[in-house]
């Protein structure tokens, strides 16, 4: 069954028992005051025949004891006290006697009567009418009741219908949205509107489209990005495998592209583990006080031996007390990224510098720069791969991604600053440890050269 039906049967049913209840009531209550006023009006008329024949002593002679009146509607009894007694009830016999008047009902010969009773002196004065005669007064009021029941209920029949309506047809929406979105296709936004329940299941739905959209797109663009990068080094490998069968070139030559390419492929895939483990936070992050100067310079001696083959000076230098909180190994991983790529995009003869600060470590280079246009997008995989690779020298294009999500990972950032053909510099920023003395507000840096090739 669903929702609108389950809400429609539901308010209904809830309406129509509180109408049955209320039409029950109303009725049951009217009867009741129908006969009080039966029962009123009883007593004022005998109240009034007690006082004419108190008036006018010649209709209350003796003679007209015992005497008995009836029409199609009431009946008269003019007896003696206790034949008034043994008329009534017992209680209304007792309130005769007590208090000289009562009235109430009683049963006859299996008919059910109002009666009210007046003693006047030696005698008393019976008036009873057919309970049936009150019921018909009544029946007008019952039939009004039970139509107004009716029109209440078929007001609330259409009332129930449209809340249903109008509470199940965002939800109707939202499962229509879910099934189109789970069979592939891009569903339009919902409209943000009605209750504030309803609306803001609306918002968190277009919200998860539009996430589960962009990483959808992310992914199929990381795929294609990733076929690119292991069809290149394939195809070479293989075409150099080809052509030593074929013997066109020299084993030597041969050997050494596709040991390159091994090389390629095997970083490429340890880097894409690397970014696997990153966002399954799956590796453990040591957060411990660690001097930033030392790493500046293990990343020195790390690559040292590159940075003379690519005819570029490497420097690194620190300031005093260059702490941080982190992890020394991951650390030391993303400084190592950042120096890698500097190193390839570094003209001969250029420099590429180290830079460690209280909390801080920077990476400088004298490379082309980057445009302004593409800094927001730096350390997206691959992008700067896509946009440099025909240029310049590139790794696998994963390495400032995985240089963003150490990061991050240890409760830092990464920034980049760049001016086309002045340089770039790239920064890592990590928490600093409580108490680790700051540098004064205005003051110069004053970096130490620790090494230099």
């Amino acid at each position: 069954m669903s929702l609108r039906s389950r809400l429609f049967l539901g308010i209904s049913a809830t309406v129509l028992v509180s109408l049955v209840v209320t039409v029950v009531a109303g009725a049951l209550l009217t009867r009741r005051s129908l006969e009080q006023a039966g029962l009123r009006a009883l007593e004022r008329q005998v109240e009034l025949i007690a006082a004419q024949r108190v008036a006018d002593p010649s209709s209350s002679g003796q003679d007209e004891l015992g005497r008995f009146l009836s029409t199609d509607e009431q009946r008269l009894a003019i007896v003696t006290p206790p034949q008034a007694e043994l008329l009534l009830p017992a209680s209304g016999a007792k309130r005769l006697r007590e208090d000289g008047s009562a009235s109430g009902s009683v049963d006859v010969r299996g008919t059910r009567f109002l009666y009210a009773a007046e003693r006047s002196g030696g005698e008393a004065i019976v008036l009873l009418r057919p309970a049936s005669r009150q019921a018909a007064d009544w029946t007008p009021f019952a039939l009004g009741l039970g139509l107004a029941g009716l029109v209440g209920a078929a007001l609330a029949a259409v009332v129930a219908w449209l809340f249903a309506r109008a509470v199940a047809r965002p939800l109707s929406r939202v499962s229509e949205a879910s099934r189109s979105l789970a069979a592939g296709d891009d569903p339009e936004p919902l409209p943000v509107s009605g209750p504030r329940e309803v609306s803001t299941l609306a918002a968190s739905f277009n919200h998860l489209a539009s996430e589960l959209t962009r990483t959808q797109e992310g992914e199929r663009a990381f795929l294609l990005s990733v076929s690119h990068e292991l069809k290149t080094p394939l195809t070479a490998i293989r075409g150099h495998a080809e052509a030593l069968q074929d013997g066109v070139l020299e084993p030597a030559g041969a050997g050494t592209v596709i040991e390159r390419e091994a090389k390629r492929l095997e970083r490429l895939v340890g880097d894409l583990l690397d970014l696997a483990r990153l966002r399954r936070r799956s590796f453990s992050i040591l957060a411990q006080r660690l001097d930033l100067g030392n790493v500046a310079v293990a990343a020195f001696e790390r690559h040292e031996a590159a940075a003379r083959s690519f005819g570029v000076g490497l420097q690194a230098m620190a300031e005093p007390d260059a702490v941080a909180v982190g992890d020394p190994d991951r650390v030391l991983q993303a400084l190592s990224n950042l120096v890698e790529n500097a190193l390839r995009s570094t003209p001969t003869g250029g420099t590429v510098r180290i830079l460690a600060a209280a909390g801080r470590l920077d990476v400088v280079d004298d490379g082309p720069g980057i445009q302004e246009d593409d800094l927001p997008r730096v350390f997206d995989r691959f992008y700067l791969y896509d946009r440099l690779a025909a240029e310049r020298r590139v790794g696998t294009g994963l390495g400032l991604a995985i240089v963003r999500e150490l990061a991050e990972a240890m409760s830092g950032s990464t920034e980049v600053r760049s001016e086309p053909g002045v340089g770039s510099t790239f920064t890592i920023s990590l928490p600093v440890p409580v108490g680790a003395p700051a540098r004064p507000d205005g003051a110069r840096p004053s970096f130490v050269l620790v090494s230099r090739t």
